[in-house]
């Protein structure tokens, strides 16, 4: 009975302290109380394993603390102390869940038996409530275990058909059912031969099965699904090495055959944009070597404009590529300072007005009112802009207008470029930034371009903590907002260079 807590609750102090006496030596650890109502107090405030309560108390009675200990702690031990007038009543509490009963007068011995017994219950209680947790927690374990492999087994990408020897499935995941776009219901129990109609993939599960080898087949959109699918079968075998069935997982490689073809097309691409610039550059040269008769004709100035104008073109291209790639690789290290937005603009503007008025564009700035600053690499900024405003030349017919306004509010520097140009069609609108997209059609079909400047732009304004927006309207015209935080240096120092 060693720390066992108990709790005695009787309106006789003669018999608090008889029961306080006769387990003095018992180690354990007991509180008195005078009546019901301080006994109650006290179990609400302390942790008891045993209370001793006379039944019949003014006040609150024996009956009424035993049903409270029913409801709240039905764990705690309830022994009654009744008179031999009484024993009825006693007999009808323990109907009502009291352990036992003790009559008036006691003897300590008899005092200590009983709660020896009490103490024993809780003692096989305990042990019975820790079997039933350990239980519990080995249950729940394997459950867990279960449970986190059906997860595993419903939350995978890839479609999953499991079959037994003869190629009937026996499993599959929910992404079977929609990677496969499987109709037939239920898929279990049927050959895979009925739930996927193509001959390639029956065969390459009799054959994974046949020789006991993993098989790999790719499907082209439209022969099992609407996606380019890879599967690889794996024949299952047992203990004795005979094949009980076969594991076929579907991976989606759409994204990867695309990849491939925009490689492809990247390829073409820059093989075409590279190869009109050099081949015009040639045949300019080779003019002036022989004396083309036109071109002797013609102001040789002009013809030189003409090679230095495919030159450059060429020459962006292959820069654009080149700041893709370093992007890209994260190898590009931005020298940042504060540079005036104004002074940009107006460079900017200084080196595209020729291709402007090659097209009689009228193109004009509208500078913010303030100077403003911001914390940018000059260089890779001045070409990020350069290549909004020489877009918006490109794709704005001959006479058209291409504005420029600056202003700042809120901590930012706002940058706005608006043609009137042929604009972009809601349908491309949100493609302009990709990698290689330009907008297709017959006003763009004269236009030269790699698709490429627009994305280094999305990626040199977010790398400066920026932002870009595009509206536009076919036929209207198109403009490009540029959104940078301020310098919070401002201007450097007198003598340095921004």
């Amino acid at each position: 009975m060693e720390n066992v807590r108990i709790l005695v609750i009787d309106d006789e102090k003669v018999i608090r302290d008889g029961v306080e006496r006769a387990l003095a030596r018992q180690d354990c650890q007991v509180t008195k109380a005078e009546d019901g109502l301080r006994g109650l107090e006290l179990l609400q405030a302390e942790s008891f394993d045993i209370v001793l309560t006379d039944l019949m108390m003014p006040g609150v009675d024996g009956f009424a603390v035993l049903n409270w200990v029913r409801e709240h702690q039905p764990q705690v031990q309830v022994i009654v102390i009744t008179g031999f007038a009484t024993v009825e009543k006693a007999v009808t509490a323990m109907k009502q869940g009291a352990f036992d009963f003790v009559g008036k007068p006691f003897t300590p011995e008899y005092l200590r038996l009983v709660i020896a017994r009490a103490a024993d219950r809780l003692r096989m209680q305990a042990e019975t409530d820790r079997l039933r947790e350990e239980k519990n927690r080995g249950l729940e374990a394997i459950d867990k275990s279960q449970s986190r492999l059906k997860t595993v087994f419903s939350c995978m990408m890839e479609a999953v058909l499991i079959t037994d020897a003869e190629g009937v499935v026996v499993l599959h995941n929910p992404a079977a059912i929609r990677l496969l776009e499987i109709q037939t219901d239920p898929v279990i129990g049927k050959p895979v031969s009925a739930s996927i109609r193509d001959r390639t993939a029956a065969a390459m599960v009799s054959e994974a099965m046949a020789k006991s080898v993993a098989v790999v087949r790719e499907f082209a959109p439209g022969s099992i699904s609407r996606k380019y699918l890879r599967a690889h079968c794996s024949p299952v075998t047992n203990e004795q090495g005979l094949v009980i069935g076969t594991v076929t997982t579907f991976g989606d490689i759409s994204a990867h055959k695309e990849i491939d073809r925009m490689k492809s097309d990247f390829v073409a691409m820059v093989a075409h944009e590279l190869k009109s610039p050099l081949a015009s550059v040639e045949q300019m040269i080779y003019a002036l070597q022989v004396g083309c008769p036109h071109e002797a004709a013609s102001n040789c100035h002009s013809l030189h404009q003409r090679m230095t104008t495919r030159t450059k073109d060429l020459l962006r291209l292959i820069d654009n590529l080149l700041n893709l790639a370093k992007l890209e690789s994260g190898t590009v290290v931005f020298n940042l300072e504060p540079v005036s937005g104004d002074e940009i603009i107006r460079e900017v503007v200084e080196i595209v007005t020729p291709q402007a008025e090659g097209k009689g564009i009228a193109l004009s700035y509208q500078p913010c009112p303030e100077e403003w600053w911001f914390d940018v690499d000059s260089d890779h900024m001045r070409t990020a802009v350069m290549n909004i405003v020489s877009n918006s030349i490109k794709y704005t017919p001959d006479g058209g207008q291409v504005a420029l306004n600056s202003r700042v509010s809120g901590g930012f520097a706002t940058v706005a470029v608006a043609d009137t140009g042929i604009g972009i069609s809601e349908e491309d609108l949100p493609h302009i930034f990709d990698r290689f997209f330009r907008v297709k059609g017959k006003a763009t079909r004269h236009i030269t371009g790699s698709g490429l400047g627009l994305a280094l732009v999305k990626e040199v304004v977010e790398a400066h903590q920026g932002s870009i927006e595009v509206q536009s309207t076919p036929g209207v015209g198109t403009t490009f907002t540029l959104s940078f935080p301020l310098s919070q240096s401002g201007p450097p120092a007198t003598g340095q260079q921004a």
